[in-house]
């Protein structure tokens, strides 16, 4: 398994909703550069190994289905 591997919740590529928690059922956005062509929708509890540790950014339509907002990374 890959030493990178992590939780969005935890990962600087997780984007929420402005004022949102970061809870594990929290949904939001993926925002790495690769994944940014899929909208990929995820929770805080999701996780893969693209993980960057970090504080997930907010935008409103991040939580969207589909989601609507851009990456604001």
């Amino acid at each position: 398994m890959s030493t990178t591997w992590g939780l969005c919740k935890d990962c600087k590529w997780w984007q929420i909703e402005p004022k949102a928690p970061v809870k594990n059922s929290t949904m939001g956005l993926c925002i790495d550069d690769k994944m940014q062509k899929f909208k990929l929708r995820v929770s805080g509890n999701s996780g893969c190994n693209r993980f960057m540790e970090g504080k997930p950014a907010h935008a409103k339509g991040s939580s969207g289905q589909p989601p609507k907002a851009k990456p604001t990374r």
